[in-house]
């Protein structure tokens, strides 16, 4: 028992004393696997602008119909048509506390940070066989969320950045399918033809996941 508490002891001493050496980068270009259950390919750059803070501007393209997206938006959207994935996007900014001082400076240790976030998937919607061609509906998502994670570097130069999110959002999403009315009169039905449908819905949002990031040799601001 006593060897764990000292193993534990020298541990936490070791990491205060390497975190106050400052001596990571001060920032780290970073991108998101676990993101991809949201159909994102997620690209992050982070930069200091103070010992304590810093912000995160990440960038990437969207792929609908793969993930999670398509379970969260079938409820918002109406059958009767084929869908095909489509390339969209999404852009964030988000500002970073890093409120231990003396144990770390950013972007190093544990952080606070609220983001706002815009993303885009675009669908291709597919008629089942009257050669109607292709119709083109889109999801489009405006989120607020509030970040906590721990941001650890391997190094001066490799990082590894956990973290979990929640918020609140808009969805909007225009969809497509197909209508062939039916004509009393003659019995029979009419021309087909694209008929098209909007819903939105206000609701909470959360991430959770991790990015692995390189960064440069530290220089003192």
């Amino acid at each position: 028992m006593r060897k764990l508490v000292f193993t534990i002891v020298c541990f936490l001493a070791f990491f205060n004393a390497e975190a106050q050496k400052d001596n990571h980068s001060k920032y780290a270009i970073k991108y998101s696997p676990t993101q991809l259950i949201m159909g994102e390919l997620h690209f992050a750059y982070e930069q200091r602008i103070i010992p304590q803070s810093s912000i995160e501007i990440a960038l990437g393209p969207t792929i609908s119909e793969i993930g999670v997206p398509t379970i969260l938006f079938d409820n918002l959207i109406l059958g009767g048509a084929a869908r095909e994935s489509g390339l969209g996007f999404f852009g964030s900014l988000s500002y970073r506390y890093y409120p231990i001082s003396g144990l770390a400076t950013a972007p190093r240790g544990l952080y606070l940070a609220p983001e706002i976030k815009y993303r885009l998937y675009n669908t291709t919607y597919v008629d089942p066989g009257y050669n109607l061609g292709g119709k083109s509906g889109k999801t489009n998502q405006l989120m607020f969320k509030f970040h906590t994670g721990y941001q650890f570097w391997l190094g001066s130069k490799f990082s590894i950045d956990v973290f979990t999110a929640v918020g609140v959002g808009t969805t909007s999403v225009t969809s497509y399918s197909v209508y062939q009315p039916y004509d009393p009169d003659t019995g029979m039905m009419g021309d087909a033809e694209w008929f098209s449908h909007s819903k939105s819905r206000v609701s909470f949002v959360g991430a959770f996941g991790v990015k692995f990031g390189v960064g440069g040799t530290r220089k003192d601001q």
